[in-house]
C-alpha cells in the first residue's frame, strides 16, 4: 500500500462474515470518508469466501493465524510485527476496532496510545442497530499517550533510518530505553550514556534524547579524542580576536553554537583535564556561564549537556576529573550490547538492512534464513551494530538473487574477517592460542570451511572437494571458539 486514498484496517468477523465490513463502509461513506483500500485481517489461513464489491474499495487480505485470538500477547505481537509495517508509508489510516475479540480491541488501543500506528491514525467503533437495520461508526476518543509515542515520532519521520525499537523484545534493552526516555525529560541535568562501541550511543543522543528534550535538530557533537588542551579550549569556549597567534577574528565555540540545544561530548574521557575543569565551572550552576579565550566578560548560554563513553563506570570514574564525573553521572544510562539482547537481533538486522539499502534490485525486506539466524544467535558480535552493518554490506555486495547462496557467501566473508582479528599465525602457518583440544578442533573446522569456500567459490564445490555434505560445511563455517584466548 502506497499513499493514496484512505485505508481501513479491520479484522474479519468470524460470525457475521463480510456483512460487518460492508455495513461499516456504508457508514464511513455517510461520514464522507471514502475508503480506498481495506487491509483485511483474517485469523485463519486463506481469504474468506463470498467477498463483495465493497463499494469500489480494494481488498488486501492479510492472514494472521492465531491459535487463540483471546490471548492478548499473541494478538499484540501479530499486529505489531505483521500489520504495523504494512502501514509505514500511509498517511490516512482508519481502524475499525469493533470486529474481533476483546483482546483485539485492547491491542488496537495499546498500539494507538503508544504511537505504533502512523501519525493521525483514527480509531472507530462500528455499531449495528437491528431495529433500524442501519450501522454507524463513531470515533474512539482515547487521548492517553505514553513515552513510547514520543519516542516513535522519529521512526515515522525517518522510516528508513535504523533506530532502536522502543518496544524492544529483550528486558535489558527495554529497561535502558525507558531509563533514557525518563532521564531525558529532566531539564537542566547532564546525562551520561555508557555502552560498548557500536551500541548506537551517538544516534540515540542525536535523535531520541534530542526529541524528548524538545531540542531536535540542535545537537552539537564533539568527538573528544585527539584534542590537546589549547585546541579543546578554543573549540569549546571560542576565542576573541588576538587571543593567540593566528586568532585574526572572533570565533564562537561549541557552547555558543549549542545555545538552546544540546552539547554532546562523545568519549568524554578523552577530553583534556584542563578543559574538564573549565566545564565543571560551566555546569555547576543553572545559568551556564563561561569566558571565551581572550574575552573580558562571561557569556551565558542555555545548553543541555550529554556525555558518552565506551568505558565501564568504574574505569571512567578514574579517568575523569572527580568534580566533572560528579556533575555528569547523576543520570546514567547503560546501553546493553547486542549479545545481551538476543531477542532484538532480528529486528536490528531488518533496521540495518533498510537503512543501508539503496539499490532497488535488492530485496526490500532483509534476507533471512536458519543459517543466518543461528550464526547471529551464537556470535559474540563484539562490534554490535557495526557487525550487522558490515554483514549487510557484504550481503548486498554478494547478492545473486538466490537468498540461500548469497547469505552463505556473505557469512563466509564476514566470518573470515572476524576470524583474522581473532587468530595470530606465524610464518609457517602455526596457530598461537590457548584452550582445550575441542576448542582447537572447532577453530580448525571453522577456518577450513571458510578457506575452502574462498578457494572453490561456492559451498557446493567446496563440499565436493572436501568430500563432505554442504550442510556440514556451512555449520562448520558458523562455528566459533567460545572460550580461550586466541592470541
Amino acid at each position: 500500500m502506497k499513499g493514496g486514498a484512505p485505508v481501513l484496517v479491520c479484522w474479519h468477523s468470524e460470525r457475521a462474515g463480510y456483512e460487518v465490513l460492508e455495513r461499516a463502509l456504508r457508514a464511513f461513506r455517510n461520514r464522507r470518508v471514502e475508503i480506498g483500500t481495506v487491509l483485511y485481517l483474517v485469523q485463519r489461513d486463506g481469504e474468506p469466501e463470498g467477498c463483495p464489491s465493497l463499494q469500489g474499495a480494494a481488498l488486501e487480505p492479510l492472514s494472521l493465524p492465531l491459535a487463540d485470538p483471546t490471548r492478548h500477547a499473541d494478538v499484540y505481537a501479530a499486529m505489531r510485527d505483521r500489520v504495523v509495517p504494512r502501514l509505514a508509508s500511509r498517511s490516512d489510516v482508519h481502524v475499525n476496532i469493533s470486529p474481533g475479540t476483546p483482546a483485539m480491541h485492547a491491542a488496537w488501543i495499546i498500539l494507538h496510545a503508544s504511537g505504533a500506528l502512523p501519525p493521525g491514525t483514527r480509531l472507530w467503533s462500528s455499531q449495528f442497530n437491528p431495529a433500524t437495520k442501519r450501522s454507524r461508526v463513531d470515533p474512539v476518543e482515547f487521548p492517553i499517550t505514553t513515552y513510547l509515542a514520543e519516542v516513535r515520532k522519529l521512526g515515522w519521520m525517518e522510516p528508513n533510518r535504523g533506530m532502536y525499537r522502543p518496544d524492544a523484545q529483550s528486558a535489558a534493552r527495554r529497561a535502558a530505553l525507558e531509563r533514557l526516555a525518563r532521564y531525558a525529560r529532566v531539564p537542566g541535568m547532564p546525562m551520561l550514556v555508557l555502552g560498548e562501541r557500536g551500541t548506537g550511543k551517538t544516534r540515540l543522543v542525536e535523535t531520541l534524547v534530542a526529541e524528548l528534550k524538545a531540542r531536535a535538530g540542535k545537537v552539537v557533537t564533539l568527538a573528544c579524542g585527539g584534542l590537546d588542551s589549547s585546541l579543546a579550549d578554543s573549540l569549546l569556549f571560542g576565542h576573541r580576536r588576538g587571543a593567540f597567534t593566528g586568532a585574526v577574528e572572533d570565533r564562537p565555540g561549541l557552547l555558543a553554537k549549542a545555545d538552546a540545544g544540546i552539547l554532546f561530548l562523545d568519549e568524554v574521557q578523552d577530553l583534556p583535564k584542563a578543559a574538564q575543569r573549565k566545564l565543571v565551572r560551566v555546569f555547576q550552576e543553572r545559568h551556564r556561564r563561561y569566558r571565551p579565550l581572550g574575552g573580558d566578560a562571561e557569556v551565558a548560554v542555555d545548553v543541555e549537556l550529554i556525555c558518552a563513553s565506551n568505558l565501564d563506570d568504574a574505569v571512567l570514574r578514574d579517568r575523569l576529573d572527580p568534580d566533572l564525573y560528579d556533575r555528569i553521572s547523576h543520570l546514567t544510562v547503560r546501553i546493553p550490547p547486542i549479545r545481551e539482547c538476543r531477542e532484538d537481533i532480528a529486528d536490528g538486522w531488518r533496521a540495518v538492512w533498510r537503512e543501508l539499502r539503496r539499490d532497488e534490485r535488492l530485496p526490500g525486506e532483509a534476507p533471512w534464513n536458519s543459517h543466518l539466524a543461528s550464526t547471529l544467535a551464537d556470535h559474540d558480535l563484539p562490534g554490535n551494530l557495526r557487525d550487522l552493518q558490515r554483514l549487510a554490506a557484504l550481503l548486498m555486495a554478494w547478492w545473486s538473487g538466490d537468498a540461500e547462496e548469497s547469505i552463505g557467501t556473505a557469512l563466509a566473508n564476514w566470518n573470515l574477517g572476524l576470524a583474522e582479528a581473532e587468530l595470530e599465525w606465524d610464518g609457517r602457518g602455526g596457530l598461537y592460542g590457548s584452550g582445550s583440544r575441542q576448542e582447537f578442533i572447532r577453530r580448525f573446522r571453522h577456518r577450513l570451511a571458510l578457506w575452502s569456500k574462498e578457494r572453490h567459490g561456492t559451498w557446493r564445490d567446496a563440499a565436493a572437494a572436501l568430500q563432505c555434505d554442504e550442510k556440514t560445511l556451512r555449520q562448520d563455517a558458523a562455528l566459533r571458539a567460545q572460550h580461550g584466548n586466541l592470541g
